[in-house]
């Protein structure tokens, strides 16, 4: 788990379609808040994990601590097949 690395939501971009809200399985989103994504768990997001952002449609999320990143992998189970980083 991270607190360095978390999605930041721009929500000028945001459409609130809630595929990034239902996608994480870290539990990083508010479900009360669904459609509108808001980050409630910021220290349960997968250092490398971009499982949401891939998702978005409107390109409207970063990640927080995305330009200190050195390698380009997920520190979690997607890398084995897991699928959270889809």
């Amino acid at each position: 788990m991270s607190k360095t690395w978390y999605p930041v939501i721009d929500y000028e971009k945001c459409t609130e379609c809630g595929v990034c809200t239902y996608k994480c399985s870290h539990g990083v989103y508010d479900l009360k808040k669904v459609p509108t994504p808001v980050v409630l768990m910021s220290e349960n997001c997968i250092h490398g994990c971009r499982g949401c952002g891939k998702l978005c449609p409107s390109g409207a999320i970063s990640y927080l601590g995305d330009s200190m990143m050195l390698n380009n992998h997920c520190d979690c189970s997607c890398e084995n097949g897991g699928g959270c980083c889809g």
